[in-house]
């Protein structure tokens, strides 16, 4: 499940226009610019496993819609968090095998990673997941960088 954010350009342009007089194709622009100058902060916000979060970042312009989302599978849980369940076990070891650096394989994991993977099925089973609001957080950056942009064209 992905984790996406949209912006309607001609309600962000009506907001706007009191105080700017870019055309929507600058305005258009502007978004672009600072959805891209966004990303390198929302790669070094996300957390790294294998690197597939951190590397699934992206946005679209067109000429009606700006979106910034993260397309990775496990985007919305790390987004928005998750309520209280057993996580299945496979996943989990494959995680602790990578964070212990065990040469052990897989079925036959070591002692060692069923002890972490159970640990951590245990605790997400008792407390959920906590959500980072990785993208929630940037957003204000966005409007800052955009606002700062279109000053230019007050």
């Amino acid at each position: 499940m992905s984790v996406t954010r949209r912006i309607d350009l001609a309600d962000f342009g009506e907001a706007l226009m009191g105080t700017c007089k870019a055309t929507l194709d600058q305005q258009k622009a502007v978004v672009a610019d600072s959805l891209a100058r966004a990303i390198p902060r929302l790669v070094a916000a996300s957390p790294v496993d294998t690197g597939l979060y951190a590397q699934s970042w992206s946005f679209e312009v067109d000429d009606v819609k700006a979106t910034l989302g993260n397309y990775a599978p496990q985007a919305a849980i790390i987004e928005y968090g998750a309520k209280r369940h057993v996580p299945p076990i496979k996943p989990l070891l494959a995680w602790a095998k990578r964070k212990l650096k065990d040469p052990s394989q897989p079925p036959n994991y070591s002692p060692e990673v069923w002890l972490l993977a159970r640990g951590v099925q245990g605790k997400i089973a008792e407390r959920g997941q906590e959500p980072l609001h990785i993208l929630e957080k940037e957003l204000p950056n966005i409007l800052r960088d955009v606002r700062k942009a279109l000053e230019r064209y007050a």
